[in-house]
């Protein structure tokens, strides 16, 4: 759910850092390195649906890993 000083295209720091951490458990569960082909995919995935405006870590988790 948004905040009320959140848009829904917006990434304030507290997002960024969300979205780093989300990426990087992802990462560390599939076993893959930031800079591969997946894990690009994985961040523009995860990107979307922040930007949709998902802020859960457990829902952006399974919507990346589903898609």
């Amino acid at each position: 759910m948004l905040r009320h000083y959140e848009q829904a295209n917006t990434i304030l720091p507290d997002g960024i850092k969300l979205l780093d951490e989300v990426f990087t458990e992802i990462l560390t569960d599939k076993g893959l390195p930031r800079d591969c082909e997946a894990a690009a995919r994985i961040a523009t995935a995860l990107f979307s649906i922040y930007l949709s405006g998902v802020r859960e870590r457990d829902r952006l988790r399974q919507m990346v890993e589903v898609g």
